[in-house]
């Protein structure tokens, strides 16, 4: 397992996964949400850190570049979506859930840039295929515009774009079909572009802050914030561009920042305890894993319960009628049981995925013998 050379980024990643387990869980955890609700930055986050580690050098052989993106995103996220397709039609066809549309050309290929809610348990996975736009087109501006790009001046024109883009989607945009993925990639592209510009010139202006000065100033930022909007800083759904409360178009950037801002300092002063733990560069190292299949253990804890009450082992009020319905049922007659689901949504894909490494590397070793 390789070990990542920056140690403040890795935990921010790790917490980042960790933020949008909780979430879809109902929060049972919710670190420091009073200030920093997850859907007012964790999604963006996600862009920024992408964005920092973009190299522009990479772009010298552009093709090589985008069928790089191709292979390491795309492809992985359809072949799973494949996976996923078939799942659903199986359980459907055997009356265990009465969710999810048929696989076809649409649904496998054209919906996920949409609102990839088309199996439900992989709809989370809708931010892979919107970053694979996000770095497209913003590879693409950059080779058009190389000899006049600068940094703070394209972060500034895609702030406003994508202040724009809040608008649009506000005012209904966001209903349009073939407008939905542009406007998705207008809003986050801008967060890709902050994190080249951290990399380039913020970095080092940000380690010489005060470490109080950098918590507290977030902090009370967005308490004015939320006293100003009526606790509505928040942004429910970038995957289909809604759940934007505010009228202040430019506020979901400003809560990024300071959500960002407050824990990635965080993550530095985690440096010192996790930055050589094994656990930690494991789930940062695969976020894509986690993000991609949290909602399959979700259900799969869901099972476990509902064959634990047919069986009468466990006496419970069980909804069988929400658990057929959706993915998203959550047995929760106390906000205790939605940590459960952090637990399965977290180790379970790593689990899995650590067993599966292993069985390939054994095979690997037993050809080569």
């Amino acid at each position: 397992m390789s070990q990542k050379s920056n140690k403040s980024f890795m935990i921010l990643s790790a917490l980042g996964i960790l933020f949008v387990v909780d979430a879809h869980a109902w929060s049972p955890l919710g670190l420091m949400t009073n200030f920093f609700p997850y859907n007012s930055f964790f999604m963006p986050m996600f862009c920024f850190i992408s964005g920092y580690f973009f190299k522009p050098e990479k772009l010298e052989s552009f093709f090589t570049f985008i069928l790089h993106k191709v292979k390491n995103l795309l492809f992985p996220f359809f072949i799973w979506n494949i996976f996923y397709g078939i799942l659903v039609t199986l359980l459907k066809n055997i009356g265990i859930i009465s969710y999810g549309e048929p696989i076809n050309f649409y649904t496998i290929f054209i919906q996920p840039f949409l609102d990839c809610n088309m199996f439900q348990f992989n709809f989370p996975a809708w931010f892979v295929p919107a970053l694979f736009l996000v770095i497209v087109i913003y590879s693409v501006m950059r080779k058009i515009f190389i000899r006049f790009w600068n940094e703070i001046v394209m972060f500034i024109i895609f702030a406003l774009f994508g202040t724009a883009c809040v608008y649009f989607s506000r005012i209904g945009y966001n209903t349009i079909p073939y407008l939905l993925p542009f406007l998705k990639a207008g809003f986050l592209i801008q967060f890709y572009q902050l994190g080249r510009l951290f990399y380039t010139y913020l970095e080092k202006f940000y380690h010489k802050l005060p470490t109080l000065l950098v918590l507290v100033l977030p902090i009370v930022i967005n308490t004015i914030f939320i006293y100003k909007t009526n606790n509505q800083i928040y942004f429910n759904d970038i995957a289909t561009m809604a759940g934007f409360l505010t009228q202040f178009d430019f506020l979901p950037l400003l809560t990024s920042i300071t959500g960002i801002c407050f824990w990635l300092k965080i993550s530095e002063l985690l440096v010192p305890i996790l930055g050589n733990n094994k656990i930690i560069n494991f789930v940062s190292n695969n976020t894509w894993t986690v993000m991609m299949h949290h909602i399959l253990f979700f259900n799969i804890y869901n099972m476990l319960l509902a064959i634990s009450v047919k069986l009468s082992i466990l006496h419970i009020p069980f909804d069988f009628s929400s658990f057929q319905a959706t993915a998203w049922y959550r047995f929760e007659p106390v906000a205790a049981c939605r940590v459960l689901y952090v637990l399965f949504g977290i180790c379970g894909p790593l689990v899995a995925k650590y067993c599966t490494e292993k069985i390939a590397i054994k095979i690997i070793n037993r050809r080569r013998e």
